[in-house]
Formats: structure tokens, sequence, C-alpha cells
């Protein structure tokens, strides 16, 4: 799946988890998580960037 398809539907699906979030703890330790996840997503595809550049002027 591409990259906007998974961002698109993590964000989706978010919203949809903090509608039924109440307790405002569990929605700062949700959107926390989901802050992470987002973070360590980019980051791969960073490094998946410059791997694929990298092998590219090699090759």
């Amino acid at each position: 799946m591409p990259k906007e398809k998974h961002l698109n539907k993590a964000k989706e699906l978010a919203e949809q988890t903090l509608e039924g979030l109440l307790d405002q703890g569990a929605k700062a330790q949700t959107l926390a998580l989901l802050a992470l996840t987002h973070a360590v997503l980019e980051t791969g595809y960073d490094i998946d960037n410059v791997r694929d550049a990298t092998q590219e002027k090699s090759s």
C-alpha cells in the first residue's frame, strides 16, 4: 500500500478511536502513540529512500 494511503487510513482510524474515548488521559496516550508510530514509519520511508538512491548511484 502506498505511503499516502497508509497515512489516510491511520488518520481515519485515529478519528474513529478518539470519538469513543471519554477519558482525557486515554486520548492523550492514544495521540502520543499515533505520533510515535507516525515518526517511526516516516523514518523507515526515509531510510528506504536513501537506500534506493544509494543503490541507483552505485549501479
